[in-house]
């Protein structure tokens, strides 16, 4: 009889511990599900790598400027999840402002981040603007530039050094093949040369610039190591391309050279690490000069905050 019991309680041990080795499983399993940021995730390109992303089990943090595009955003992306990848943070910001990057930050890191007991393992610098016409913020910071070099800069620097990020995150600036062929950057208020095509493709180059030096900088004195692209999207019939060049691009479902970049594992290998990418091929390897280093310092002073591995 003793036998019989002493059999049972072992066999309700090997029960609990099963079952609680399978929860912890399932556990870990769970917390290994990838988290990804995109800013500009309302609409074009950002929607669309979104829903790619949650299509292959990828959870997302989507981003945007007003609440009726970004829960209709919300909606169309849940529409690919199924019991795969989700929404798990919807985030109201304008990043035409210092203080608009800094509370999308603060979301970020506490309403999804700590909330969730996660780090990011993808962070695509998506969003950007093509204005029509000259606008500055209340400091006296040319909108294209806030929004297009500004914001990634000052995002991807309090994320890293808050420590929000995956030890082997990966990260992606989007630029553009449409480039100046220098930097301007000592009237930030751009009232001496200005036009919508000029200060976008400036904007752009900067972006490259800013990714370059990042890249670098991180190589040469970082502990951590991580992903860090910057891209031309593609020619994609996105608004802002229709706005500014005209239907001359393939459609936004077909536009998935982000999606590719973020996801494959080549563009993870050292001889990819730091370039510029075209058609999803290495354009450009990452180097400094004169103008990168110029880009990097005037987001130094703009912004206020320098990467904790920048001495």
């Amino acid at each position: 009889m003793l036998q019989k019991k002493n059999m049972k309680a072992l066999i309700a041990t090997i029960s609990a511990s099963s079952s609680s080795s399978s929860s912890s499983s399932s556990s870990s399993s769970k917390s290994k599900k990838k988290l990804a940021l995109i800013t500009g995730t309302t609409d074009g390109i950002g929607k669309h790598t979104a829903r790619r992303l949650v299509e292959q089990n990828i959870d997302v943090i989507v981003h945007g400027r007003t609440q009726e595009r970004i829960d209709k955003a919300v909606e169309e992306i849940s529409k690919a999840s199924s019991d795969k990848g989700k929404v798990v943070g919807a985030i109201l910001s304008d990043l035409s402002t210092l203080e608009g990057v800094e509370n999308l930050f603060d979301k970020v890191s506490k309403d999804v981040v700590e909330k969730e007991g996660r780090k990011l393992d993808i962070v695509v610098q998506n969003a950007g603007v093509f204005l029509p016409e000259r606008k500055v913020n209340e400091r006296k910071i040319e909108l294209t530039f806030q929004i297009n070099v500004l914001a990634p800069y000052m995002l991807n620097c309090l994320l890293w050094n808050k420590n929000s990020m995956d030890t082997n995150a990966r990260i992606l600036n989007v630029a553009s093949i449409s480039q100046t062929s220098g930097v301007q950057l000592d009237d930030l208020t751009f009232e001496k040369q200005w036009s919508d095509h000029w200060s976008y493709s400036h904007s752009k180059t900067c972006m490259k610039s800013v990714s370059f030096e990042m890249y670098l900088r991180m190589m040469k004195n970082s502990e951590t190591v991580r992903t860090i692209l910057t891209c031309d999207p593609g020619t994609v019939n996105t608004k802002m391309l229709l706005a500014g060049w005209g239907p001359c691009g393939v459609q936004v479902y077909d536009a998935n050279d982000q999606f590719e970049l973020v996801t494959n594992d080549k563009f993870t290998l050292p001889q990819n690490n730091g370039g510029y990418f075209v058609n999803r091929r290495l354009s450009q390897e990452a180097k400094s000069s004169p103008e990168t280093r110029l880009v990097w310092e005037t987001c130094k002073r703009e912004t206020g905050v320098t990467f904790e591995f920048d001495v």
